[in-house]
Parts: C-alpha cells; sequence; structure tokens
C-alpha cells in the first residue's frame, strides 16, 4: 500500500510540472534562508558561551550621569581587579584586561603587525583557553614572557616549536614565548593575537598600569555559585568611593554571555540585530509555507474526479486522507532536500555579508530538529485541508466536477498576507538604503575628504616635527597634524569634570581629543572664539589651555569663557559644534587640547586625485624615519563607513532577503493566476466571439488579482513605517519617512504582481476561441 501511495504521489508531481515546481522551489528557498537566518542567530547567541565558566563570568561596567544628559558607559581602572579580588569573599577571581591597537613583532628581519592583549596570570583562571604549549599556571608569571596564538606561532615560526623564542615587540621590548594557544573561537568578544603581562604596557604604549583615574580598561570578575550580585555591585561602589570620592556614578556588573547582543559601549547591541533577522526569517517562511499550502489546496481540487473515481472503487476516507498528506509531506521534505543544497551554495556569499566563518555542519541538533518540525509542519498542514475536503465529496459529483470551490476566500486571504510581508520588506529595504545615503552624505561639520591617517609609532614621535617638515615638502600635501581620534569614529578619552567658573557643584563627563597647533586647520574646524593654545600640563604651574565646543559652553552656563576657570585648566577657545561621533549619536560636550602623550595618529590633507603618488611619497618619508616599522595607512572617509558597517550589513541581507521574498510571492501568484485562468479558459473563449478585446480580457484577469494587492499594501504600510520608526530611534540624525517612499514600495509591488499576473492573462487572451471553447 506504501508503495502504491509513493508511486501515484510521484505521477501528480510529474504530471502538474508547474505547480509541482513552483511548490518545491518557493518552499525550498523559504526554508534555505531560514536555514541561514537560524544559522547566524545560533552564532550570535552563542558567543564567550565556550568558557567553562561562563555563567559566572561577569564584566564591571560604569555609568556616568552627565549634567542631566543621560548616562555615559565608560570602563574601569587598571587597580580595581586586584583590589576586588583580595577584598570580596564571593568574588573567586578578578582580572584586568586590554586590548587596543597593533603592535609589531619581529623575529629575525621579519616584522609583522599583530593585535596585542595585555592581563596578568588570573586571566587563565577566569577563561577557557586550550593551550597547544606551555602551562596556563606559568605563561604569564614573568614580565618579560608572551603568549601566542596558533595562527601567530604559525606566521612567525611555521612548522617550528616556538617555546622558549626570543621576539622583539615594538622595537622595544624582548619576550620570550612561554605559551601558545588555540585560536579563539569568532563569536567570542576577546580578540588578541598575542596576549603579554600588564605591567608591560606602560613601555608599549604610554599609559601607565597603576593608575584609578584611567577608566580604559575592562575588568572581568568570576563569582562564586552563591553570589548576591547587587550586593558584589553596592560592594564596588563602596570601594571606589573611598578612593575616589565621585557623584552620580555607579559600577555594575553585566553577564559576560551578554555583553555581545546588549553592548553598552556607545555601539548598537547585536540583539536587536537578531529581532530583525529572527522577523526576517519568520516573514519568507511564512511567505513560502503560504505559497505551498495555497498551492498545494489548489492543485488538489484539479484531482475531484480521481477522487471519485477511488471512492466509487473502495477507498474510504481515511485511506485518501492518508494519501494527501502523504502527498504533501513527501513535497515538503523534497523542498528541504533542496533547501539544504541552496544553503550550502549560498553560505560564502552569506558569509561575505555578515563578515562571520559560517557553515552548515555549525548547526546544533536541536536547531536541526526545529528546521525538520517546521518541515513536517508545513506539509502535515498543506495536506490537511485538501484531504478532508476532498475526501468529503459525493463520489457522483466529484466524477461530474459539479464541486462547490469553498477554498477561494482562505486562497485571497493567504495572497493578500504574503504581498502585505514582501511589501514590508520592499518599505524597509527603501528606508535602510535612504538612511545610510544620509549618513554618508551627512555634514559632520569638519573635513573628512582627502585625510590620511598614519599610526604614530615610537620611531614617528621621536623626530616628529623633522617627519611633519618632510611631509608638507609633498607638493599634494597642504597640512600635517597629530591627533588621539579618527574624527567620526568618537573619542578615546574622557574625563569627569566637576568645576568650572568657580562652580565646584557642577558635574559632566567630558569626551577629550587632542591634536598638535594644525588640528584645527587640517580637519577645516571653526574657532568661533579665542585659540588653540599650545598649553601642556608638564608641571602644576601650567595649566592645560581647553578648547570646548559649542554644546559643552551651552552646558555648563559659562558667559565670556574666554580664560574662564575650567577643571584643571582654562578655557583658549571655543570651537564650532561638529558632529565628531556617528550619527547614532547626538551631538556631546567635547574639550580639544594638546598632550602629545595622548596622540595616536598622523593625520595628513591632500588635495590630489592621484592617490598613488601620495602614497608612494608619504610612504618614502615613513621609510625614512622609521624604517624598522611596516607603512601603515587609512583614509578617514574608510574609517567613518566602518561606524555604520552592521546597518550597511543589515540593508545588505534585506535587500538580497526582499528580492527572495518578491521571487516567492511572484511564484505563488503565477501558480494561481494560472489556475484561475485555466478554471476560466471557456468564459474566455465565450467573450471573446462575443467581440471582447485582448486588453479587455487582460483587465479582467488581473483586475482581481489588483485589489488584494492593493488591500496587501495598505495594510503594509503602517506596519513598515512602525518598523522604521523603532529602527531610526537608533540614530539621532535621521531621514525622513517622506510620502515618496509609500508610494515607490506599493508602486513596486504593484508593477510586480501585475507583471507576474499578466503572463498568464495576456497568453490567455491571444489563444485561439476554438481551442478555449473545446477546454474540459
Amino acid at each position: 500500500m506504501f508503495y502504491n501511495y509513493l508511486k501515484i504521489a510521484f505521477r501528480n508531481i510529474m504530471r502538474q510540472k508547474l505547480f509541482s515546481f513552483i511548490n518545491i522551489t518557493g518552499l525550498a528557498a523559504g526554508l534555505a534562508v531560514c536555514i541561514l537566518i537560524l544559522l547566524w542567530i545560533q552564532d550570535e547567541y552563542n558567543y564567550d558561551r565556550f568558557h567553562e565558566n561562563a555563567d559566572r563570568i561577569y564584566r564591571v561596567d560604569f555609568n556616568y550621569v552627565s549634567n542631566g544628559e543621560g548616562k555615559q558607559h565608560w570602563r574601569t581602572p587598571t587597580p580595581l581587579a586586584p583590589a576586588l579580588r583580595d577584598k570580596y569573599a564571593d568574588i573567586e577571581n578578578a582580572v584586568c584586561f586590554y586590548s587596543e591597537g597593533n603592535v609589531l613583532i619581529a623575529r629575525d628581519d621579519d616584522a609583522i603587525k599583530f593585535k596585542p592583549a595585555y592581563s596578568t596570570p588570573e586571566l587563565f583562571e577566569i577563561f577557557t583557553f586550550k593551550f597547544l604549549h606551555g602551562d596556563a599556571s606559568t605563561a604569564l608569571s614573568s614580565p618579560e614572557s608572551i603568549v601566542l596564538s596558533r595562527e601567530t606561532a604559525q606566521t612567525l615560526f611555521g612548522d617550528e616549536n616556538p617555546m622558549g623564542k626570543v621576539l622583539d615587540v615594538d622595537r622595544q621590548l624582548e619576550m620570550t614565548v612561554t605559551g601558545v594557544i588555540d585560536d579563539l573561537p569568532t563569536n567570542s568578544h576577546l580578540q588578541f593575537d598575542f596576549l603579554i603581562p600588564l605591567s608591560a604596557m606602560d613601555e608599549i604604549t604610554g599609559y601607565p598600569a597603576d593608575d584609578w583615574g584611567d577608566f580604559g580598561y575592562n575588568t572581568f570578575v568570576l563569582l562564586k555559585p552563591d553570589a548576591n550580585i547587587p550586593q558584589i555591585e553596592a560592594d564596588i561602589n563602596a570601594l571606589v568611593d573611598e578612593i575616589i570620592p565621585e557623584l552620580g556614578r555607579k559600577f555594575y556588573l553585566q553577564p559576560l554571555v551578554n555583553i555581545h547582543l546588549y553592548e553598552l559601549d556607545g555601539s548598537i547591541g547585536s540583539m536587536l540585530y537578531v529581532y530583525i533577522f529572527s522577523s526576517i526569517a519568520v516573514f519568507i517562511l511564512l511567505m513560502a509555507c503560504i505559497n505551498f499550502m495555497n498551492l498545494s489546496t489548489v492543485r488538489s481540487v484539479k484531482r475531484a474526479r480521481e477522487i471519485g473515481v477511488r471512492k466509487l472503487s473502495g477507498a474510504d476516507k481515511r485511506q485518501l486522507r492518508v494519501q494527501f498528506i502523504g502527498e504533501s509531506l513527501l513535497m515538503a521534505f523534497l523542498s528541504l532536500v533542496i533547501a539544504v543544497a541552496i544553503a550550502e551554495v549560498l553560505t560564502p556569499a552569506f558569509n561575505d555579508i555578515t563578515g562571520k566563518q559560517l557553515s552548515l555542519s555549525m548547526l546544533s541538533n536541536s536547531l536541526i530538529l526545529l528546521i525538520i518540525g517546521i518541515t513536517a509542519l508545513t506539509g502535515l498542514i498543506a495536506g490537511i485541508y485538501p484531504a478532508f475536503l476532498l475526501s468529503s465529496f459525493e463520489p457522483l459529483q466529484a466524477i461530474k466536477g459539479n464541486l462547490k470551490r469553498g477554498t477561494t476566500f482562505m486562497r485571497t486571504a493567504l495572497v493578500i498576507f504574503q504581498f502585505t510581508l514582501a511589501t514590508i520588506l520592499v518599505f524597509c529595504s527603501i528606508v535602510i538604503a535612504k538612511q545610510l545615503r544620509f549618513a554618508r552624505d551627512y555634514d559632520l561639520g569638519f573635513n573628512r575628504e582627502d585625510i590620511l591617517y598614519l599610526p604614530l609609532n615610537n620611531s614617528y614621535a621621536a623626530k616628529l616635527e623633522s617627519m611633519k617638515d618632510e611631509l608638507l615638502q609633498i607638493p599634494e600635501v597642504t597640512s600635517v597634524s597629530t591627533t588621539s581620534s579618527k574624527l567620526g569614529l568618537g573619542p578615546k578619552w574622557s574625563i569627569g569634570v566637576r568645576s568650572w567658573d568657580g562652580n565646584e557643584d557642577g558635574e559632566m563627563s567630558l569626551p577629550i581629543i587632542t591634536g598638535d597647533k594644525d588640528f584645527m586647520k587640517t580637519f577645516g574646524l571653526t574657532i568661533l572664539k579665542g585659540e588653540f593654545h599650545l598649553k601642556n600640563k608638564y608641571s602644576d604651574d601650567e595649566p592645560f589651555g581647553y578648547v570646548l565646543n559649542e554644546t559643552a559652553i551651552r552646558l555648563t552656563g559659562i558667559e565670556d569663557p574666554i580664560g574662564k576657570q575650567f577643571s584643571d585648566g582654562i578655557i583658549v577657545g571655543v570651537v564650532k559644534d561638529f558632529q565628531y561621533w556617528s550619527i547614532h549619536h547626538a551631538l556631546q560636550p567635547l574639550a580639544i587640547l594638546v598632550y602629545p602623550d595622548w596622540d595616536n595618529y598622523i593625520a595628513i590633507k591632500f588635495n590630489s586625485h592621484n592617490l598613488e603618488s601620495v602614497l608612494a611619497s608619504v610612504e618614502t618619508v615613513s621609510s625614512k624615519f622609521a624604517p624598522d616599522f611596516p607603512f601603515e595607512y587609512s583614509f578617514l572617509n574608510d574609517d567613518y563607513e566602518t561606524a555604520y558597517k552592521t546597518d550597511a550589513q543589515l540593508g545588505k541581507l534585506l535587500r538580497s532577503f526582499t528580492f527572495l521574498a518578491i521571487i516567492i510571492s511572484c511564484l505563488g501568484l503565477f501558480g494561481m493566476a494560472s489556475f484561475i485562468t485555466q478554471q476560466r479558459t471557456r468564459e474566455i473563449g465565450i467573450r471573446k466571439v462575443l467581440g471582447a478585446s485582448i486588453s479587455g480580457i487582460t483587465y479582467l484577469l488581473t483586475k482581481n488579482f489588483s485589489k488584494w494587492v492593493v488591500v496587501s499594501i495598505v495594510i503594509a504600510w503602517p506596519a513598515a513605517w512602525f518598523l522604521m520608526q523603532k529602527w531610526l530611534e537608533n540614530f539621532a540624525y535621521k531621514t525622513p519617512i517622506g510620502i515618496n517612499i509609500f508610494i515607490l514600495s506599493g508602486l513596486m509591488s504593484m508593477l510586480i504582481a501585475v507583471a507576474t499576473v499578466s503572463f498568464h492573462s495576456i497568453a490567455a487572451a491571444m489563444s485561439s476561441p476554438i481551442n478555449s471553447l473545446k477546454y474540459e
């Protein structure tokens, strides 16, 4: 019996090739998208969960409430970790961790830049790192020790055992390899190429490792299983208040497994995009399932005569229901097989867009079962309705074809729902693309065109003025400056200011950017009052000279600010507001000052479109002043684009999924139009004999579908507007959602639908009336 059911099922698939192709392909495409997005969500959710004690590891974070302007999220000072480790019983262990920039590592004549990390031996007691060589308990015990990742060791030593080898770090320190760890998973927010003791940081970065006033480091704690987290947070705040008595500050614990999804350092947490991609997966899968169920129902009604004959031959309702449900499940699982093949082919392109390294082999057992369950449920639901509908027909009526088509309302509702989802995706794609264009074209208030950055290494710093003079000899170069930050990406430093203009009760979180005397000229900034003084706090009797932006002056309420006391210095100038962060952030107060110890980059302004000539000339100067360092550079415009990398990824994925959603919708509409045109073939022939025109018949056949699409557009608009309003809340400055977006998304959906339906309508209208009247 099973063999007969299977044989009949395959015969029906082959007999109705168009419907079978649309059904299987549409569902396969939806399942493929679902597989890829579930794989991405699994990777996001599993961030940092590979550590054995991940559920007990927390990062200490710090909120600073500034002048009623909301919270600023900072990190912690380096001495906090040992203080917590020694003082509180509920804290099993604590460690300070810092990783930023790139550092040169040389072996013999080979010198390569790698990403460093600085920490203490407690790091290996808290986190799980697999040691390939060396011992975790002693790997960082010596101030001259260095631990390499597998890839770094392979790059420097090949297949040679690196243990005990000496490396030149940043042309300053000789470090001995004491360990090699396995490469960190890509879904870890701790990423580094090598690890050295925290005590070496002062010599490499110039930042002291024991400063309670520098809130620039990560502190991680391992709590005991029954630890009281609110009490620990209160203890941390009490401890720091004794050392740094500041108001408006609050330390709190953030679970390690939440850091990536709920990032609080000024970037958008990935959880927002998990929700977005989950919704897209549900949308696409719903559309594919609706297609499958809709066309399965339509296809089954055409088999009424077969059912009548089978019932007259003795088949009972149960057998017929099993047959229809079985056929539906067979097609659903054929779709799943094709979906897996599609997902495998698309995975490399998906990885390019998302920046991940995913493969189908990474799917967990629970996700595999979920996908199988979704497939089975889709096939079951698609088969149940026609199975019960057709098995209830009277045999003689079924053979004569005198059946009431009771599925019209359901088919219409499903098509409306499907095109509603497609229109929502079209609308969202348009808005996201428009917002990204808005971000790229937004006037930040400073010059970001034709700015070249060089990382400021020790060799440059030793002969900086001479190097700047030679750079200025390059004909295309118009200005050279040093700075601590890449404008548009936010400052690296912030300080808490508690006094200004005689007001000792003030409080402000003040981001700081440093630069030299040519900083304003290089970036095209406008000084409104005063000037940019060369004030450096090298001694207690020489205060800082602050240049504040308009927002800082407005928040402090200082009138006639030039020469007024501000924190540990005086105000020497006021600069016109500029957007030094991405437009995710509103304008904030800012101070600019000269402090060479904090500078990280050389910024070069040039006025030529011949980039090869400019780079060649700059590289020549760089090689002269830093022959031991490789030539590295970046363009400010390119760096600025990275601030919108996640948004751009969302835009690319949404465009891809929107295209796929439209294809799935069109497949469903194409199948529905084919069925309805066949049902009205004789009517079309009669109308043509009576003188109906091709355009009139085409209009007759397309108007009903057009009405459905119009209804779906009207439903989609408010839903899409609401979703995009919520997404745009992540930007302080945003593009308006104008009426043109509503019109464009509606027109696109309508044109796509009409074009799809018109194929069958025009073909039927142009056919010979004789053939139409012979139909059936």
